[in-house]
């Protein structure tokens, strides 16, 4: 009986992380920056309008830092590692000149937190 109860949550927690694994990200133009892409990684577990929200929020904060000219960034790309167990969720800011590789990377508040 105990093997079968094993079973089950081992069954469910594999398919659980199958689903945060393949979940659909979303990405979305920003209300407030129009030039801004905000993209949302499957694993945040966000839809599209709370995907924006998120990035308005983080871009009405202003820049980061002074390494980069905050008129530059392109696009926003939220991330949360670890599938959300014991790690904030992190932003990573792009510039247009730079599309490949984030120009700065910070911890945020998960949306919804």
């Amino acid at each position: 009986m105990i093997r079968v109860v094993i079973a089950v949550v081992l069954v469910t927690l594999v398919g659980a992380a199958f689903y945060l694994v393949v979940r659909p990200g979303q990405e979305v133009a920003s209300g407030s920056n129009p030039g801004v892409t905000i993209a949302c990684d499957g694993s945040t577990g966000v839809g599209a309008d709370e995907c924006r929200s998120w990035g308005d929020a983080v871009l009405a904060l202003g820049a980061p830092s002074s390494t980069f000219e905050f008129e530059d960034v392109d696009r926003l790309r939220f991330s949360r590692p670890l599938f959300g167990f014991g790690s904030p969720c992190q932003v990573a800011y792009y510039l247009e000149r730079y599309s490949d590789d984030p120009a700065w990377e910070d911890d945020v508040s998960c949306a919804g937190e």
